[in-house]
């Protein structure tokens, strides 16, 4: 079930519920023998939910956080941000644009102030969002 019809509609109730799913999903990767998916997803959400990016609506795809501009971009109901944050085996967050990976750190807070950037700067140059969540380039091994 996704956030928007479980929750409501409300960015607020959106952000919770991510939260709320990043614990279980880092607990889960604590725990799992068989899982190569860091426990770090719970610090990038909260982090990204206290920034610019929270005036957003928050959503996974695989091990990324992504965002769009409505509760239900696949409905149409809102577009999908031109940035997105992964989590890399290594611990790393990876900060994506279509274009590719801009940015590796072990740090939520570097990888959420670069997401923020780049959302800035490619929403200021006529980028608009689109319903397609960043992912690797070809030339990406990730």
């Amino acid at each position: 079930m996704d956030a928007g019809s479980e929750t409501g509609d409300s960015i607020e109730a959106a952000w919770d519920f991510r939260a709320r799913a990043a614990e279980a999903w880092d607990e889960r990767s604590r725990t799992s023998t068989t899982s190569w998916v860091p426990p770090i997803l719970a610090a990038l959400v909260d982090r990204a939910r206290n920034s610019a990016l929270g005036r957003f609506y928050p959503f996974t795809s695989h091990t990324a956080l992504a965002f769009s501009t409505g509760p239900r971009h696949w409905l149409g109901e809102g577009e999908v941000l031109p940035v997105a944050i992964a989590l890399a085996p290594e611990g790393f967050y990876t900060v994506r644009t279509r274009s590719g990976t801009v940015l590796e750190t072990v740090s939520a807070d570097e990888a959420v102030t670069e997401a923020e950037r780049l959302v800035e700067r490619l929403m200021d140059v006529g980028q608009a969002p689109s319903r397609a969540v960043p992912g690797p380039s070809d030339g990406d091994q990730r």
